[in-house]
């Protein structure tokens, strides 16, 4: 039976970024689930609903040997919001894989480590929770953090710009992460472009520690060493 590698993200932006740092790997990563809609018809958003839907499905396929790797990559967000925050949100990953025969390890004590859990089968599953599995936030956190230099006066402007919104702000304060990465993106050479056409087109350092944290914890999940 042919057996393949999976990477579950929360959207389709997340999917193209995530197509680019695996495309210098030598095993082939499929990124899914493709649209929310390929996972149930009744979802007609990106996010957690629909990945944790295709989580239970994937694991189950992992154990029974059918997915050779899987790699689960999610937003932390805030722990001002119910149920958020890095903490909540790495009990949640545990507590669905404790509870189907996975090894669960201790807490990481610092942050760009990623983790790596096992299971009786042999089948071992990434997990890695944004900006750094280890803080709050999401993945705008790690795009805003890795900008080049050369890209910081306009960064800055863009965070001026959205704390001046004032009565004119309609979004919740843990989202101006995303504002503010995508007024950034909308001030460009070429308006609007997406995070991955950026990280492409240069404008962020792709040495960054924060980069090579997480590309570093991809290769381990899917290129472990023998």
């Amino acid at each position: 039976m042919q057996t393949k590698n999976i990477l579950l993200v929360e959207g389709a932006s997340d999917q193209k970024f995530f197509n680019q740092l695996l495309a210098d790997l030598p095993s082939q990563v499929e990124i899914e689930p493709k649209i929310p809609r390929d996972v149930d018809a009744q979802i007609y958003r990106n996010g957690l609903q629909p990945l944790y839907k295709q989580l239970k499905l994937q694991v189950d396929l992992l154990i029974r040997g059918q997915v050779s790797t899987l790699g689960v990559i999610v937003d932390a967000d805030h722990s001002t919001q119910e149920l958020n925050g890095f903490n909540n949100r790495r009990d949640q990953l545990t507590s669905l894989l404790s509870d189907k025969g996975f090894i669960i390890t201790d807490m990481p004590l610092q942050e760009g480590n990623g983790e790596i859990f096992s299971h009786p089968s042999g089948a071992k599953i990434g997990i890695w929770i944004m900006p750094n599995h280890f803080s709050d936030g999401m993945i705008e956190d790690l795009f805003i953090s890795t900008t080049k230099p050369s890209q910081n006066d306009l960064l800055n402007h863009a965070k001026t710009t959205i704390g001046n919104l004032g009565e004119l702000k309609t979004f919740a304060d843990h989202h101006d992460s995303k504002a503010h990465l995508s007024t950034w993106l909308a001030w460009q050479k070429e308006p609007g472009i997406s995070p991955s056409y950026a990280y492409h087109q240069g404008l962020f350092e792709k040495d960054h520690p924060n980069f090579i944290a997480l590309i570093t914890w991809l290769q381990k999940v899917f290129n472990p060493t023998p």
